[in-house]
């Protein structure tokens, strides 16, 4: 079966939604999809490349990034691309720019049953300009959802947000969440002094790293706890961090890394003690479950999605925002702690059982007759 998914931004670089796209299409080719991913050309990449069995092609559109995400070269190119794929399914990801919306309108009169994964995040806008747009966005984004055929939401958060933003008929939205690539629970913690803490994401204001550099401060001055906190990824935060990290007397003690994929991050994941991620705004909180399914204990906020995970043995929540003494006394109580990861509901589950779950769907669709015009 041929799949057609696509997203605005690229799919290598960081970030949760990348990550579920790429991996759900190579779960995909293992159960006879040929999957195909198009987005837009950042700028300086192949336009077309091939990870994993995955075709990636890019459409040049250099002032799309100026425009919400409006790329007016799909107005001229997205017809070619779709008669040369010819795709059973098409899949788009991503309410929050115009380039989901725009394309979704296009195809509307296809012929092709369509998904739609909105990864929404209410709160998910960090510019003054964003913010300003966001209401008026909501008027004409909710045609992405009327267009659509099945709308996929990562969590219960995000299926309760939709309805509740777009008023869609809540037997269109089927939750299915992110996957992780295996489960290993056990772990076996490395003979060292102190408490290993990681954060992996982006540096943004809202992932709430600014209250993991407090509590490492309380951590290591009042506790005496001798810990060391390890930042994975990028952002247009990270000077105001690092200035942070240096007015809390802690900057000796954070080690930042540029973004890590693969075998490189797992490997990170597993050296750590524990795993934050303290986020105002979470559609799922990918990194929870790659860290969980590694056997590393977590913390996180009781917000937005992210509470969903409290019920998953050794994941901790803590309320939002977080005080600094309580969340370094949680740090140091599930480090001393006798802490079983696991095993997991079905919040957690290998890419390989999600790809199955969004096979039955997309059959579901072509079995119920949907190559139709859309209205």
């Amino acid at each position: 079966m041929k799949l057609l998914s696509l997203n605005h931004s690229e799919v290598t670089l960081p970030g949760g939604v990348h990550t579920a796209i790429l991996k759900l299409s190579k779960a995909l080719i293992q159960t006879g999809y040929t999957p195909t991913i198009l987005s837009v050309n950042p700028g300086g990449l192949q336009s077309e490349d091939c990870i994993d069995g995955e075709l990636i092609i890019r459409m040049r559109s250099p002032i799309s990034w100026h425009l919400h995400g409006f790329s007016p070269s799909t107005l001229f190119r997205l017809t070619k691309y779709v008669n040369r794929i010819q795709p059973d399914i098409i899949h788009v990801h991503g309410y929050h720019t115009l380039f989901s919306l725009e394309v979704l309108y296009l195809l509307r009169n296809s012929g092709y049953p369509i998904v739609f994964s909105p990864h929404y995040g209410p709160e998910s806008h960090n510019t003054l300009l964003g913010d300003k747009l966001w209401g008026a966005y909501k008027h004409v984004g909710k045609s992405c959802f009327q267009i659509a055929d099945k709308v996929i939401c990562a969590s219960e958060f995000e299926r309760a947000n939709v309805l509740r933003d777009f008023q869609v008929d809540a037997g269109k939205i089927e939750v299915i969440p992110h996957g992780v690539d295996a489960i290993k629970r056990k772990k076996t913690r490395t003979a060292k002094c102190g408490i290993s803490l990681l954060y992996v994401g982006w540096f943004i204001e809202l992932k709430g790293i600014q209250f993991i550099l407090k509590a490492l401060s309380e951590l290591n001055t009042a506790l005496d706890a001798n810990a060391t906190l390890i930042l994975v990824g990028k952002g247009g935060c990270q000077e105001q961090l690092m200035k942070l990290a240096r007015e809390l007397n802690v900057a000796d003690v954070v080690f930042w890394y540029a973004p890590l994929f693969g075998d490189a991050l797992y490997r990170k994941i597993r050296e750590a003690d524990i795993l934050l991620l303290l986020s105002r705004s979470e559609n799922f909180g990918i990194v929870v479950a790659e860290a969980l399914a590694a056997g590393v204990p977590c913390i996180v906020a009781h917000k937005a999605a992210l509470k969903e995970f409290s019920g998953e043995p050794g994941c901790f929540s803590i309320a939002y925002p977080p005080q600094t003494k309580e969340l370094a006394r949680l740090i140091v109580k599930v480090y001393e702690g006798d802490v079983e990861v696991g095993p997991f509901s079905n919040r957690i589950q290998t890419w390989d059982k999600i790809a199955l779950r969004y096979d039955e769907l997309y059959r579901s669709l072509l079995k119920g007759d949907m190559k139709r015009a859309h209205t």
